[in-house]
C-alpha cells in the first residue's frame, strides 16, 4: 500500500532535520514518506509542511496541499531559562525579525519575566550592559560581545500541527492520544527535574504554572497522599471547576473519584484510559512524580475525547475542500425536458430524507452526479461524501477499504490499523457505485451496516458505530441477480428502500441540443457552427453510451473541426459506420429501381413529389402526370402508376388517406440526391 508523502520546505537544513527527527518519532517510515523541496519526485507530493508563511512566496505551492507550521518551545530546554531571575536583561537571536519576535512573544506567554531584546542580521545595535543571548540553534548570528548564550534549540513543531499533519494525510486520529501523552510527558518530565529543588512541592514556581496553563489538556498534580499540589485552567473547563484555587490540598479522590480511583500504591498508568465524567469521554494518562528515586506524587493529565473530536471535524472539512464533498450540485444537472424534470422533482424530496437510495440507469446516465446532488441537498450536506466503486474495487481489498482494519491483521499492515471508508464517511454520505458487481461476502457486511449502523474492522473484536447514510447505484437488473443467486434478497430489499430511475438519453432527446451546446463550450473556447445534417444524426442516433458518449463525441468534434464548422466529416466512427451503412444501402436501392425500370422516370416523380413537398403540399397521381410531363418526361399515367407503387413499397414515398395525395419520405429525399448528378449527365 503506498505511503503517503510529506514534503518539508524549509529555511534551513538544520531546521529540516529537526521537523524530519519529530515527524519521525510520531510516525513510522512504514506510514510516512518525508522528502525535502530539492528531491527527484518531490513535486508529487501528497501534503506540503512549510516552516514559515515566508516560504509561501519562493514557490507557488498549491493551497489545498499546504500547511504552514505553527512552532513551539523545546520543553527540555527550559531549565536553564528558569534560571534566570526576573527582570533579567538579555538578546533574544533569530535568523528574520519575524522570527525574533515570535520567541519572545512564546517565552512571555510561558511566564517568563525577561527583559528580552530583539537582535537579527541586519540590527547592528548593540544594547548596553547586556551579555547574555537566547539563540535558537543559530550561535553563529550571536554578536561578538556576548559572553553567555542559552541555546533553547531548533524550534520544533507545534503539536496542533503534527495532528493536523496525521489527518490531513489520513494516518489515522488514534494516533492524536498518542501524541498528545508523548506532548505532556515532555512537561512531566520538565516538572520532575524541578521538583527537586523545591523545598516544598506544593510551591511549584510561576515558569511552570505558565507552562502548565498553556496546555490544552487538563493536568492536576497530587502528592503522596492524593492531595491536589496543582491544578491548571484546562481543568477547570473540562471538570467544571469554579474556583482553581479553592480545591488546592484537597483530596482528589474525594473530589473526582473516576480520575483518581485510588490506587494502593502510587504507579504510573501503563495505558491511556477513558473516563466518563459529567456527561465527557476523556482520555487520562498519570505518571509518577519522583524525587531522589522517591515516589512523592502523581501527576494526571487528560483531555476532552470531544475537543479532538473537533479538531478532527474541523480538519475533515478542510479535506473535503479538496476532494471529500460533493463536486456537482443540482446546478450541475441540465436539461429542460419533462423527463429529466420529474426526475429532478423527486431528487428534491429523497434529498431532504436520511433514508438509504438507490439509483437505477443506463451507463453513462450521470448517477455520479445525481448522488452527488442528493448529499449536496441533504442535511448531511456539509460532510464528507465518499465514493466506492465496486467494478474497480478487487475483491481481495474490499473489506479491509470498507471497514479498515487492525494492527498486525496481515504483512504490510499499517502500524495503528487504518480507518475503512465507513469510518471516514461518518456524519456524511458514502456513494457505493455499481453495488451489482459487489462480492457475496462483502454484501452480508454491507448489510450489517446498513441494519445495525457499526462496523467491524478486519482483525478486530469491537464494534465501532457510524453514522452514515447510503447510496447505492447499479446500471443492473437487481431482480434478476436475486433470482440467479448472485445478489442477497434482503440487502436488495434494504437498498431499494427510495428507489430512482435516470431517465437515457434517448428518452429526453429534446435535452440534446442544450446539451451539446454546453459540452462544446467546454471543450472549445470558439463558438463553432453546426450543420443541421449534424444535428439530424444526433437525433437520429439511439446513444447506447448515453450523455458519457455524447460528451466523447463533443470532445471528438471540437477537436476535428475546422474553420469553426462542424460538418458531417467530423462525426466520430459511430456515425460514419452508420452513414456508410446508409450509402451502401442507397446504392443498393439505385440498382433495384435501375431493375425495375427506367432510372430516369422514378428520378422524375421523385423530383416532382420533393418540389410539391418545399411548397408544403401533397400531389395526386394525375397531378404527378401533369408535372412530369411539364417537365418534358413523356409518362403515361399507367407508368406514372407502376412506378409509384416501386417507390411506395420501399418506402421512398408514402400516400396519405384516399384522396389526400402522395408526399416523399426522407428516404425518398436522400435518395433524389444520389441519383440526381447521375441522371442529368445521361440527359
Amino acid at each position: 500500500m503506498k505511503r503517503p508523502k510529506l514534503m518539508l520546505v524549509t529555511k534551513d537544513k538544520r531546521t529540516y532535520e529537526k521537523f524530519s527527527q519529530q515527524l519521525a518519532e510520531y510516525f513510522k517510515e512504514e506510514d510516512l514518506c518525508i522528502v525535502s523541496s530539492d528531491e527527484e519526485g518531490s513535486e508529487d507530493s501528497d501534503l506540503i509542511l512549510l516552516s514559515s508563511v515566508k516560504l509561501m512566496d519562493s514557490r507557488k505551492y498549491p493551497p489545498n496541499k499546504t500547511i504552514v507550521s505553527r512552532r513551539g518551545i523545546d520543553i527540555s530546554k527550559m531549565e536553564e531559562l528558569m534560571q534566570l531571575p526576573p527582570g533579567f536583561n538579555c538578546i533574544v537571536v533569530n535568523n528574520l525579525p519575524e522570527n525574533t519576535d515570535e520567541i519572545i512573544e512564546l517565552l512571555k506567554s510561558l511566564g517568563f519575566q525577561l527583559n528580552m531584546h530583539p537582535c537579527y542580521p541586519g540590527s547592528d545595535k548593540k544594547i548596553a550592559g547586556v551579555d547574555t543571548a537566547i539563540v535558537p540553534s543559530v550561535i553563529e548570528l550571536v554578536p561578538s560581545y556576548i559572553k553567555n548564550i542559552i541555546d533553547i534549540g531548533i524550534r520544533p513543531l507545534d503539536f496542533s500541527t503534527i495532528i493536523e499533519v496525521s489527518i490531513r494525510l489520513g494516518l489515522g486520529s488514534e494516533k492524536v492520544n498518542s501524541q498528545s501523552t508523548r506532548y505532556v510527558k515532555e512537561i512531566i518530565s520538565l516538572s520532575r527535574k524541578l521538583s527537586s529543588s523545591l523545598d516544598v512541592v506544593k510551591e511549584l514556581n510561576h515558569q511552570l504554572e505558565a507552562i502548565f496553563n498553556t496546555v490544552h489538556d487538563g493536568l492536576i498534580a497530587t502528592d503522596h497522599h492524593h492531595n491536589i499540589i496543582k491544578i491548571n485552567k484546562a481543568s477547570k473547563d473540562i471538570l467544571g471547576v469554579s474556583d482553581r484555587d479553592s480545591i488546592i490540598g484537597k483530596n482528589a479522590q474525594l473530589l473526582f473519584p473516576k480520575l483518581f480511583p485510588g490506587r494502593v500504591k502510587l504507579e504510573a498508568s501503563k495505558e491511556a484510559e477513558v473516563v466518563a465524567i459529567n456527561e465527557k469521554k476523556l482520555v487520562v494518562n498519570k505518571s509518577v512524580i519522583e524525587v531522589d528515586s522517591k515516589k512523592i506524587g502523581e501527576l494526571t493529565a487528560f483531555q476532552d475525547v470531544t475537543r479532538i473530536q473537533y479538531l478532527e471535524k474541523s480538519i475533515r472539512k478542510e479535506m473535503q475542500k479538496i476532494g471529500f464533498s460533493s463536486r456537482y450540485t443540482s446546478k450541475d444537472i441540465l436539461g429542460s425536458s419533462k423527463k429529466i424534470k420529474e426526475t429532478m422533482k423527486i431528487v428534491q424530496k429523497i434529498a431532504k430524507t436520511d433514508h438509504t437510495v438507490l439509483i437505477l440507469g443506463e451507463n453513462g446516465t450521470g448517477k455520479e452526479l445525481f448522488a452527488h446532488s442528493i448529499h449536496d441537498l441533504s442535511a448531511r450536506g456539509d460532510g464528507p461524501l465518499i465514493p466506492v466503486n465496486f467494478a474497480g474495487l478487487p475483491q481481495s481489498l474490499a473489506e479491509s477499504e470498507l471497514f479498515g482494519y487492525e494492527e498486525g491483521t496481515f504483512t504490510g499492515a499499517k502500524k495503528g490499523g487504518k480507518q475503512g471508508l465507513f469510518e471516514i464517511a461518518n456524519n456524511g454520505t458514502i456513494f457505493l457505485d455499481e453495488i451489482g458487481d459487489a462480492p457475496l461476502h462483502i454484501q452480508t457486511l454491507l448489510l450489517r451496516v446498513l441494519q445495525e449502523k457499526q462496523v467491524m474492522r478486519v482483525g478486530g473484536r469491537s464494534l465501532i458505530p457510524v453514522n452514515v447514510r447510503v447510496i447505492a447505484a447499479t446500471n443492473k437488473d437487481l431482480k434478476q441477480l436475486v433470482k440467479e443467486g448472485k445478489f442477497r434478497e434482503d440487502l436488495y430489499y434494504r437498498l431499494f428502500v427510495l428507489p430512482i430511475r435516470i431517465p437515457a438519453l434517448r428518452e429526453r432527446k429534446e435535452d440534446l441540443v442544450d446539451l451539446l451546446h454546453y459540452f462544446i463550450g467546454n471543450y472549445s473556447t470558439a463558438n463553432p457552427h453546426i450543420s443541421p445534417a449534424v444535428i439530424k444524426e444526433l437525433l437520429n442516433y439511439e446513444w447506447p453510451g448515453n450523455v458519457r458518449e455524447l460528451i466523447g463525441v463533443a470532445q471528438y468534434m471540437t477537436a476535428v473541426m475546422e474553420n469553426n464548422e462542424i460538418t458531417l466529416n467530423d462525426l466520430p466512427e459511430q456515425f460514419k459506420e452508420k452513414l456508410g451503412q446508409k450509402e451502401q444501402k442507397e446504392e443498393d436501392m439505385v440498382a433495384l429501381l435501375q431493375r425495375e425500370g427506367d432510372l430516369l422516370e422514378f428520378y422524375a416523380i421523385l423530383s416532382s413529389l420533393s418540389k410539391a413537398k418545399e411548397r408544403m403540399i401533397n400531389m395526386g397521381r394525375g397531378k404527378v402526370v401533369e408535372t412530369v410531363m411539364a417537365e418534358g418526361y413523356p409518362l403515361t399515367e399507367q407508368k406514372v402508376r407502376k412506378r409509384m407503387a416501386v417507390l411506395r413499397d420501399h418506402g421512398l414515398i408514402y400516400s396519405g388517406v384516399k384522396g389526400k395525395g402522395s408526399k416523399i419520405s426522407d428516404s425518398g429525399e436522400s435518395l433524389l440526391k444520389m441519383i440526381e448528378p447521375v441522371v442529368k449527365i445521361k440527359v
